[in-house]
C-alpha cells in the first residue's frame, strides 16, 4: 500500500513534526512511504517564536520533499502534481489548526478528483484553544475534503460529531512519545546536568494563555514551603515575559522557579523530564496533550487540570492527580498530597503496566485499514 504524509519534517521544530516522524518510521517498514514537507509553515510575522527550525538533528529521516508554501496556491498545485507522480492509496494529515484550511482543501480537493488517493485528517483538536470568529468556516471547508477522521480524544470525538455528525472515524488514543526516551539518564545526574537539586515539578511547552503558568505560579507559591522543591518551567514564551516575571518576585519565588525560556530541542528533552519527580499541567483549557504522553514514555507520574481529553489518560490516584482548573488552592493541595503521601512509587508502577494502551499498533493498524479500502482492497 501506498502512504503520503503531508506535514511539518525537520528541519521545522515541534511535536507534529516528531510525531508524523515517528508514524512514518513504523509505517515504512512494511508500506511503501513518502513525506511531503513545508518550505514555508508560516509567514514569520504569524509565528509567535524565535524560529520555525529546529536546532538539534533529527533522530529519524522522513525524507521529506519540501513543497508546501502555506500561503502560496501556486506551491497548493505543484504538491497536487507530484501526488500525481506518486499515485498514493491514502494521504494522511495531522489538522491542529484552521490556518491550514485553505491550503489542505485544496490539495485534498485536487488529489481525490485526479489521483483518486483518499484523506485521513489525525486530529489533535477540531477548534483551538484559542478561538477566532473564522475558525469554524474553516475547519467546515477542509473537513469536507477528508473521507476519514482519527480523534485522539474522546472530546475531540465530540467536538467532530458536532460539526460533521456523519464522519467516518475512529478514536484512537495519543500514542506515547518513546521516541524521546533516547535521553533517559539517572535522575540525579540529569538534575545536576540542568543545574537543580533536590525535588523537581515539570511544567514543559509553550507558554500561552491557556498553558495556565499563572495559576501555576500562585499555586506553588502556597505549597513550596511544605514541598521544597524546585519548579522548572521549560519551553518558549509566545507572549510577554515580563507579567510572569513580575509575578514570580511579587510572590517571593525567585530562588525556587528555573525558566527555560526557549525551544528545546529532541536531544534536550529526555535530561529535562528525566529529573522531574512530577510532571505539571495547569492547563484552563484543553482537548488532549502530547506532553502527558511524554511524561508517561520516562514514567514520569502527571498533576493535571481536568480539561478536555486529559482525564481519559490521567486516572486520578491512579497514575496522576486531577484538579479542576484556574484553581491554585487545589493544584496547591495537589503538590502537597504528591509529596507527602509518596505517591511517586505507586503512580510509577501503574504508568509501567498500562503502557501498552499507548502503543502506536492502533493508529497503524486504523491507517491500515483505510488505505486498503482506498486501495480498493
Amino acid at each position: 500500500m501506498r502512504f503520503c504524509i503531508l506535514g511539518p519534517a525537520y528541519p521545522l521544530r515541534g511535536g507534529i513534526a516528531q510525531y508524523l516522524a515517528i508514524l512514518y518510521s513504523l509505517l515504512q517498514t512494511e508500506h511503501e512511504v513518502s513525506f511531503v514537507s513545508f518550505k514555508r509553515q508560516y509567514p514569520s510575522f504569524l509565528f509567535p517564536g524565535e524560529t520555525q527550525l529546529d536546532p538539534g538533528k533529527p533522530r529519524i529521516d522522513v525524507k521529506p520533499e519540501p513543497l508546501i508554501d502555506s500561503i502560496c496556491p501556486l506551491s497548493w498545485y505543484r504538491t497536487f502534481r507530484y501526488l500525481k507522480k506518486l499515485k498514493p492509496h491514502l494521504l494522511i494529515f495531522k489538522w491542529w489548526t484552521p490556518f491550514f484550511a485553505p491550503c489542505y482543501a485544496t490539495i485534498c480537493f485536487l488529489a481525490r478528483r485526479f489521483v483518486g488517493a483518499r484523506v485521513v485528517f489525525i486530529c489533535d483538536n477540531v477548534i483551538p484553544h484559542e478561538r477566532r470568529i473564522v475558525d469554524r468556516f474553516l475547519t467546515s471547508l477542509a473537513f469536507s475534503q477528508v473521507d476519514y477522521f482519527i480523534t485522539l480524544s474522546h472530546s475531540v470525538m465530540e467536538d467532530l460529531r458536532a460539526l460533521k455528525p456523519k464522519a467516518v472515524a475512529a478514536e484512537i488514543a495519543h500514542p506515547s512519545y518513546t521516541y524521546f526516551t533516547f535521553g533517559k539518564t539517572e535522575p540525579e545526574e540529569a538534575k545536576k546536568e540542568i543545574g537543580v537539586t533536590g525535588r523537581v515539578i515539570l511544567f514543559f511547552g509553550y507558554v500561552r494563555p491557556y498553558k495556565g503558568v499563572h495559576v501555576l505560579l500562585d499555586a506553588f507559591a502556597k505549597a513550596r514551603r511544605e514541598i521544597h522543591a524546585k519548579l522548572v518551567v521549560v519551553g518558549e514564551f509566545y507572549e510577554p515575559k515580563d507579567p510572569y516575571l513580575e509575578r514570580i518576585d511579587k510572590l517571593g519565588l525567585g530562588q525556587d522557579v528555573m525558566l527555560v525560556d526557549r525551544y528545546v530541542s529532541d536531544d534536550e528533552v529526555g535530561v529535562f523530564f528525566s529529573a522531574a519527580d512530577v510532571v505539571i499541567l495547569p492547563y484552563t483549557s484543553a482537548t488532549q496533550s502530547g506532553v502527558i504522553q511524554i511524561a508517561f514514555a520516562f514514567h514520569k507520574p502527571v498533576i493535571s487540570t481536568a480539561v478536555g481529553g486529559i482525564p481519559e489518560v490521567v486516572n486520578d490516584g491512579i497514575n496522576g492527580i486531577l484538579v479542576p482548573p484556574c484553581d491554585s488552592d487545589a493544584l496547591s493541595a495537589a503538590m502537597e498530597r504528591f509529596f507527602r503521601e509518596n505517591l511517586s512509587a505507586s503512580f510509577v508502577a501503574n504508568i509501567r503496566k498500562d503502557s501498552p494502551a499507548f502503543s502506536w499498533t492502533p493508529l497503524v493498524e486504523a491507517l491500515e485499514r483505510y488505505c486498503s479500502q482506498s486501495a480498493g482492497g
